[in-house]
Formats: structure tokens, sequence, C-alpha cells
């Protein structure tokens, strides 16, 4: 579907009217765009002691993610490795309730609690975080249950996980694409290409990414993340019914399942610290405010007001199921240029 040339110019005519300033700042932002041929939507979280990600688990029959936001005080969450509680007390198989002796899963959702099943686990690496908030990989496999990847990482540092979610597969382990060792478990429907969840670390570990990429499988998911987002630890979530996003308190993906056993959440310092009773240590560097350091004036708000009430015009005098779709191709593809200035990346971001 094509956009006109007058409505594309009343559009981009406006664009050319920002600045750029730098402050600093923590900063947490989303991203809204396409990367690669692949719409992505993806939080991006500064680790420089001003943001916290931590784990928030539900209890039996599970929770919306905006509740397991809220149940550690936040706002921004996406969801986690949909599953069962870990000893399987209210799942049935064949109609029979079973239960399962072996963690799957390893979260800390108050920095405390413990999976009570956690010598062994399994082929799922555990995607953890200390109490300073630095990011790791935990696993433990001894083989006994399940093939797949059998790594030892970090083993020994079970008890340093402060918050952590377990799942397989592991995309990427040390910036090396490991899903190839899961390939008895990756069936039909991981290989197509759909929405993909993922939570990865980047290579100087400052960087945590968690969000979607759509139009992708497992098997080519690893090299992309290490491409475009400069990822060296990932793993994936649980995608199709159980995807969902939060940020800054406002819904932007519900998919059928809207209760899920666990998430993802980004703290403040003072929202981890009145969790935790924890003062992490302050860490040194550059920080940035904004969106990649651009701060909007009164003037650029005024102008995104504007082209929000263009968009709306649009859609009541032509309708939304026709126009739609093709704004945010038109958006996405303006955003995925790599000489686009940082205020039209505001900009677009904000629309998106």
């Amino acid at each position: 579907m094509q956009i006109s040339t007058a409505i594309k110019f009343g559009f981009f005519s406006l664009f050319c009217l920002f600045g750029l300033t730098n402050s600093s700042f923590a900063y947490k932002e989303l991203m809204i765009e396409e990367r690669g041929g692949h719409a992505i939507r993806v939080i991006k979280v500064g680790l420089d002691g001003e943001h916290f990600v931590v784990a928030s688990p539900a209890g039996l029959g599970g929770a919306t993610t905006e509740e397991l936001a809220q149940k550690v005080g936040g706002d921004t969450a996406i969801n986690g490795a949909f599953f069962c509680p870990d000893d399987y007390s209210n799942c049935k198989i064949n109609g029979k309730r079973t239960t399962h002796t072996i963690s799957e899963r390893v979260f800390l959702g108050d920095g405390k609690t413990r999976s009570t099943f956690r010598g062994d686990t399994s082929i799922r690496a555990i995607f953890s975080f200390d109490k300073e908030g630095n990011p790791f990989f935990v696993q433990k496999n001894s083989g006994e249950h399940d093939i797949g990847l059998w790594s030892d990482i970090n083993k020994d540092k079970l008890d340093e996980i402060y918050f952590g979610i377990g799942n397989f597969p592991v995309l990427l382990l040390e910036g090396e694409d490991v899903v190839p060792t899961y390939n008895q478990y990756i069936d039909n429907k991981m290989k197509g290409a759909s929405k993909r969840n993922f939570i990865c670390s980047t290579q100087d570990g400052k960087t945590v990414y968690m969000g979607v990429v759509g139009g992708i499988s497992i098997p080519k998911l690893p090299a992309y993340l290490k491409k475009y987002l400069n990822c060296r630890n990932a793993l994936s979530l649980d995608a199709g019914a159980s995807t969902a996003m939060v940020y800054d308190g406002n819904t932007l993906d519900r998919s059928p399942r809207t209760r899920v056993m666990d998430a993802f959440v980004v703290l403040t310092r003072d929202q981890y610290i009145k969790l935790t009773g924890l003062t992490p240590t302050p860490k040194q560097g550059e920080k940035t405010e904004g969106y990649q350091g651009f701060i909007p004036s009164s003037e650029d708000q005024n102008q995104l007001k504007f082209f929000l009430g263009l968009i709306d015009a649009i859609y009541e005098k032509y309708g939304k199921t026709k126009y739609q779709t093709a704004l945010i191709k038109l958006f996405r593809g303006e955003m995925s240029k790599p000489d686009l200035p940082i205020a039209k990346k505001w900009l677009y971001n904000q629309i998106l």
C-alpha cells in the first residue's frame, strides 16, 4: 500500500526543525525501528549504576506483565520464559497433575527467594544479574535429564545470582552461536520466520537489550543479534502467545496469553534500593540522558503533538485500517537509514 506524495511531504517536512543536546544522566530507551530488514521493538538499558534489570516471578495462576512490573516497583518490562511453577504443581500432562524436581528456571523475585529445585539447570541457562546489576550466564547441566547444550559455564556462581530467568535455547554464548547444539529440540515452528523474543548483553557487558525481532527464525536470530545489537550473550525468551511489553506504564504488546509466570523488569536505582535493601556501588563513566543523548525542547514536543494530530486526522478521514500498516512501514524504513539525524530518530520513535 502506498501513501500519497502529498501526505509524505506533509509528514517529513516537519523533521528538519529539531536540534541536538547532550547531558549526563542514566538512561533506558525504547527502540521501535527496522534494522537489517527486520522490524524490532526493543528496550535498551544502560547498566551504569542508575538502572537495573530484575526478575519478577508470578504466583500460582500467573500474572500480567503489568502486574509483574508493579510487583517489584517498576513500570517497564517484557515477558520472560512462560512456564509452570518450578514444581509443575498446577500443570497437567494428559489430564494428570505432574511434578518435576529439576530446576528449569531460577529467578529471585526479591533478591532472596530461590527456586526450590536448583541443583541442575538441565539444558536451560540462567540469564543472571548479580547484586551490583552485572549480567552473566549460569548453567549447570549434568546431562542426566536432557541433552542439548552441555555447558557448565559459571556453574559455581549459582549463589551469586541475585535475579535471573532460565530458558532455552541459548542463542549466543560468549559471542558464539550455540543454537546448533539444540538441534533435537528445534522444531519446524522454531525454524520458521516469526516474532522472536530475547534478552542479551553486549560485548562490554554495559548494555542490555530485551524485546522482539520480527520475521526471523531461531537459527538465524543469533547472527542477527550479534551484528545489529552487538550482543555477546543472548537467551531466547517465550514468544507467540506469551509476548508482552510494557514501557513507562504503557502496554505496547499484548498477546492472547495475558497471564505469564515471570518477567524481566527495569528499575531505577531508587526502586532497586527499595526492593532489595542494597546500595549498589556507583559506576564511573559517561552517562546519557534522553533518547540517545537527545533531549527534546518544548518546541519539539509541540511539533510532536502537531504531528500526532495530523496522523489522527488522516485516520479519521481515510480510515486507520487503510493507512496504519503503511505508516508503520514508512517510519521504520526511515529509521533504518544509517545517517538519520538523532532528532529525527527521536520523533519517529515517539510516533511509533
